[in-house]
């Protein structure tokens, strides 16, 4: 269990007092100066945007916290990610994005990520990813979430 320390009983040294007095006041001026940043990141991570406007603002302070993190563990790089929930949040909700075809998705990572037939083998031989492309097949659950965790995507960019 911790004790609590009396500050008045304890005999300090006048040295002592007067830099525990500079040390509080420097740390009561920075959380003075940190409280605006603080209602700032909290507004933009809890609240909905409800403009363009508002997406590249928050956008470049998301890009900013990003770069101060030194790791995805980092407390900047959460407010970031709340950001971009955010973000997404209004581009789902609000912006008509053209729907592509599946094989077309599909096309679209392989070339983005210079990935060949052959290396998606896991998911399905050449063959059937051929087939898939050429709009000859459809493609099955287990192959869109193959897809999906292979490039790191979103199920739903799979489906029309």
């Amino acid at each position: 269990m911790l004790k609590q320390i009396d500050m008045r009983k304890k005999n300090l040294h006048p040295i002592e007092m007067t830099a525990l007095n500079e040390l509080i006041k420097q740390m009561s001026d920075v959380l003075n100066n940190f409280a605006p940043i603080l209602m700032t990141l909290t507004h933009y991570t809890q609240y909905p945007i409800k403009t363009e406007d508002e997406i590249l603002e928050r956008a470049k302070v998301m890009d900013e916290l990003m770069d101060m993190a030194k790791s995805e563990d980092d407390i900047v790089m959460l407010f970031a990610n709340a950001i971009s929930d955010r973000i997404e949040e209004f581009e789902n909700e609000k912006l008509d994005f053209p729907r592509m075809k599946p094989s077309q998705v599909l096309a679209n990572l392989m070339t983005i990520h210079n990935v060949k037939q052959k290396d998606l083998f896991e998911i399905a031989p050449p063959i059937v990813i051929s087939e898939l492309l050429n709009e000859k097949r459809q493609m099955t659950v287990d192959q869109i979430k193959g897809f999906s965790k292979f490039f790191d995507v979103p199920v739903t960019m799979f489906f029309d």
